[in-house]
């Protein structure tokens, strides 16, 4: 599988809100950085996962993909729609129904098939 190919699996399994689909794409080991700080490891990415599709219904589409040499730098849009109110979201409250829209670039490490190391940030 091309590391485009395993991208759009990765983002059809985020947006399917079934982990069972995601896990299989991560490295045990995975390390996320995102605006929420380090999660190491696959039990530390899926809850954080759990944590985003309970808060919201969270659509992550790539805009862009380049592959690397051992990975790949895509462009993404996140639309987030609130399922119920939240108090704190990157500084911001939202009701229930809101919706946030995110122009983010993901940069992604694979190895042996599999996403290693995951950094999440503004686009720009």
């Amino acid at each position: 599988m091309t590391n485009e190919a395993l991208m759009r699996s990765y983002y059809e399994a985020y947006n399917s809100e079934d982990e069972s689909r995601l896990a299989p794409l991560l490295a045990e080991d995975v390390v996320l950085v995102s605006a929420a700080g380090e999660q190491a490891g696959r039990d530390a990415y899926l809850a954080t996962y759990r944590y985003m599709i309970a808060t919201f219904v969270d659509r992550m589409t790539p805009e862009r993909i380049v592959e690397s040499g051992d990975g790949a730098v895509v462009d993404i849009h996140d639309r987030l729609v609130a399922r119920a109110d939240v108090a704190d979201f990157l500084g911001m409250a939202l009701n229930a129904g809101q919706a946030v829209e995110l122009a983010l670039t993901g940069r992604y490490r694979i190895e042996d098939g599999r996403i290693r190391h995951i950094e999440i940030a503004p686009r720009g």
